[in-house]
Formats: structure tokens, sequence, C-alpha cells
């Protein structure tokens, strides 16, 4: 089977502590599926401490395929690569590009970077994607949201007996680490460490929040669960209260690699909790000047300027 209609996305991640990282050691993002194929992108330190982000691609398991794309890489937001082109099958399912140790500075590279590939699929052979079920897509999300279950507790004896802190949420109390809590969030730095009447109490009642939620963020801050379409929202939403950038920057990484959601939903959420890679993602796929104009929000001021500018860019692109 050949199609030969352009498809677009963007994949990236953030690779941290990277003095850490080994010679001929390498690092992934998630796998994430896209038209038919797997995806992921990685970096590899080489002999000479030159980094080599890669892109790798996993068609079916039986049969011949083949992918012909063009892509850009971009490296800490920083353009790295145009225009290259390289076409996956069975025998080349990755392509490698390097960056010396003397362009660390030009890219901003330190502890932390972050790799980007813009793709675009000009030819497809081989591979079929499979018809999306609507309906029953939708009741297998509903069952996973009656599903969800705690993942970790904060109130058995363990948890008792390594906290320092009771917050006290609706009807549920949460056994906590200040400290913990403080490094993850600006609201708990302050509430803790700040001249507050509360940083010399043991217990503390958190008003207008839910428990529920205010578990999820709890699982996903301490790295017990990962970030879901069905609690992506809420935890957005306490993180944003909380000041959790860490957070924040999560929930992007899983929007933009492996969210379902729709694209209008996405670039709302972009836009309200300054997502910006996020949001440069959305309007990259934005195909007619009509998915653009469903995208503009009622009060025009919810945007930011770059954006309208961003906006304006593609829908001139757009013929």
């Amino acid at each position: 089977m050949s199609n030969n209609k352009e498809k677009e996305f963007m994949i990236s991640h953030v690779y941290n502590n990277l003095s850490s990282l080994k010679i001929f050691e390498s690092r992934y993002g998630d796998t994430v599926e896209h038209f038919g194929a797997k995806w992921k992108i990685g970096v590899f330190k080489d002999s000479d401490g030159d980094l080599r982000p890669h892109i790798d691609c996993e068609g079916p398991q039986t049969g011949n395929y083949s992918i012909n794309t063009v892509y850009d890489i971009l490296v800490s937001e920083v353009p790295f690569r145009t225009g290259w082109q390289f076409e996956f099958d069975p025998n080349q399912k990755r392509y490698e590009n390097y960056i010396p140790k003397n362009d660390y500075s030009k890219y901003g590279i330190d502890e932390s970077v972050t790799i980007e590939y813009r793709v675009k699929i000009i030819e497809m052979t081989g591979i079929e994607q499979k018809p999306v079920n609507i309906q029953n897509d939708m009741a297998k999300k509903s069952s996973e949201v009656e599903k969800i279950q705690k993942s970790m507790n904060f109130d058995d004896d363990v948890a008792k007996e390594s906290s320092d802190i009771v917050l006290l949420v609706g009807d549920h109390k949460f056994y906590l680490s200040k400290l913990y809590l403080s490094f993850h969030s600006t609201y708990f730095k302050s509430l803790f460490l700040g001249k507050f009447a509360e940083s010399q109490k043991s217990e503390i009642e958190l008003k207008d929040i839910d428990p529920d939620d205010f578990q999820k963020f709890l699982e996903v801050l301490y790295g017990e669960r990962c970030i879901e379409d069905c609690t992506c929202s809420q935890i957005l939403s306490l993180s944003d209260y909380f000041g959790a950038k860490t957070m924040i920057r999560r929930c992007e990484e899983f929007l933009i690699n492996a969210s379902k959601k729709p694209q209008k939903e996405k670039f709302e959420a972009a836009v309200q909790y300054k997502m910006d890679k996020l949001t440069k993602k959305c309007i990259f796929e934005m195909k007619t000047r009509e998915e653009i104009r469903s995208m503009i929000p009622e009060d025009p001021n919810e945007m930011d300027k770059w954006i309208w500018k961003e906006l304006l860019k593609k829908s001139l692109t757009i013929s």
C-alpha cells in the first residue's frame, strides 16, 4: 500500500543530568506511534564526548515497508538541522546526527538539553493504518477513568514514619515531606519555609482542592503514576496552582508525544498554561485557515502577542 499524502508530527524530549551520561551510553524518550509506525528519539555520547541525537522508526514486524521523510532538528529551540531527508525501512531504522562539544554553548547545552524533531512524511509504502473506532475508544477511556485507583498511599504507616507535615485535603490526610514538596513547588516552598504562620504547624488544611485530584498530582510528582489523557487536565490545573514547573513540563511532554486529545484541547491547554513547545507544535500541525480560526479564543487577550504572530505566519503559508 502506498500513501503519498503528506503527514507531519513533532516529537521532543528533555534530557537531564548530562554530566552523568557515560561514554557509549544512550538515553531515550518515550516511544510514540504516528501513522502506523513507532518512533522514539535518543541521545548517545561517543568516545570524544560529542552528543549524537538520533531518531528511530519501527515499522511492522513482518513484510517490507518504507517511510520517506524530511525533518528538522531543534536543539534547545535553536535550529540544528533543516530539511534533512531520510528513508526508513527494515534495514535502516535509525538516522543519527552529532553535536560536537565545541558547539555545546551555541545550543545552550549544559546539564540538560531539549531535542526536538519535526518530521514530514512525504511517502509511505507497506504500512496500513488501523481505523479508529470512536465509540470503542470513548468507552475504553471512560472505563479507564472508572478504574483509576491509588498507586501510592500517603496515609499508611510508611508515609507517617517519614513525614514531617500533614496536609488535610477535604476529609483526607496526606503525610508528606516538606523538603520534597518545597523543592518541586514554589507554593509549598513559601508555605513551609517562608514567614507564614503555617510554617510552624504540623498539620495544614488545603481548601477548595479535590482530594482525588491531589492524590493523582502527588502520584505523578513522586513518580508513581504516568500522566494520562483522563488525568492530565487536573494535574495541569494543580501544577499551575502550586507553581510546580517540572510537572507542567512533564504534562507538556505527554501532550506532545503521547496524548490522543483533540488538537483544539491541546492548543487551549498550551495557551492557558504557557506551554510554548506544545503551542508551536499545534500551530505547526494546523492545515487550513478554518482550523486556525477555530483555535482563536473569544477573548483575544487570552493569547500572547507572539502566538498571534505565529498564527499569522502560519496562515500565510497556507494556499
